[in-house]
């Protein structure tokens, strides 16, 4: 029984005796410290982004972005039955999907003037602020067309725009195709946006077996618990939040201050960052409120406010 319990002892000042260094913490390259991210993209404002791709993605728990050329989108069904109503995109917005600029008429800004490309632009934010009640702080580039003069005028008051993609629609995508993006996202820890236009009817349909869609979305899925499905908004933003705040850390103790350091950013202030700590059995707070914690391979994860005060950890 003695030997037992002197055992017993040593455990706990073993436990008791654990620390957490500075070098132990990082702030994760994505959310809840994931491995990769992947964004759904849908281009045009197509009616079965509303009918077919929304419903599909909620049942996964997944959210898109729809690239809206608002030109196109009429509050009268029977106007234009192949694209979406603004009474649609609402629903869609109001169910977490995001809402983002296409260009107003899906020109090639590269052959326009300075001045016509901006009025694309800017008029396209305009209408979708207007009938969504969010400015878009996203582009899409119509054709994938784009130069380095475009790039900064489309960037202006914007979190990211989308310059590299890969297809998952028709043609483009055999499944093996897509599992392999998705594998090498995982092995590189990349961020990647895929995109197509229609499921049953466009250029890039699935024009022979539309379920390739729905089974590329549960590939994805079943690896959810290692790939972040965001929006491309919020992938954009949380990389952009990472890349800026500085981890000031002191050593308490046993444990740690770290006082965030964050520019200012109005494009920003919503945005929470995961703390990843090398470490189990810890406990974090951030302006007097504990802060949830979940663990994984021998680390410990926590959501954060870069732009809140001091967080403790013990």
């Amino acid at each position: 029984m003695k030997k037992t319990i002197m055992i017993t002892a040593a455990a706990m000042a073993i436990g008791c005796s654990a620390e957490i260094n500075p070098e132990d913490v990082r702030t994760a390259a994505y959310k809840d410290g994931k491995e990769c991210a992947v964004s759904f993209t849908f281009d045009d404002g197509m009616k079965e982004h509303y009918t077919i791709v929304a419903p599909e993605l909620e049942k996964r728990g997944f959210r898109g972005t729809f690239w809206l050329c608002c030109a196109w989108i009429h509050d009268d069904p029977q106007t234009d039955t192949t694209h979406i109503t603004w009474d649609e995109a609402r629903e869609m917005d109001a169910n977490g999907h995001e809402m983002s600029n296409h260009s107003w008429s899906h020109p090639n800004l590269t052959t326009l003037s300075d001045e016509e490309a901006l009025e694309e632009i800017v008029r396209n934010d305009d209408a979708i602020e207007k009938q969504i009640g969010t400015r878009p702080v996203t582009f899409c580039f119509p054709y994938n067309a784009y130069n380095e003069e475009r790039v900064a005028m489309a960037m202006e008051g914007r979190v990211g725009a989308r310059l590299k993609e890969f297809w998952f629609g028709g043609q483009h995508s055999p499944d093996e195709y897509l599992h392999k993006q998705i594998e090498d996202a995982l092995a590189s820890g990349s961020w990647i946006a895929g995109m197509t236009h229609g499921i049953n009817y466009g250029y890039d349909c699935y024009e022979t077996d539309p379920s390739g869609f729905t089974r590329f979305l549960d590939y994805v899925k079943e690896r959810e618990d290692r790939i972040w499905v965001g929006t491309f908004r919020d992938v954009a933003a949380y990389k952009r939040a990472a890349e800026a705040i500085r981890l000031n850390i002191e050593k308490k103790g046993r444990g740690l201050v770290i006082t965030p350091e964050m520019p200012a950013d109005d494009l920003l202030k919503d945005v929470l960052l995961t703390m990843e700590v090398s470490s189990e059995g810890i406990t974090a707070t951030q302006d007097g409120q504990k802060l949830e914690t979940t663990t994984r391979d021998g680390k410990s994860y926590f959501s954060f406010n870069p732009y809140g005060g001091k967080i403790i950890l013990k």
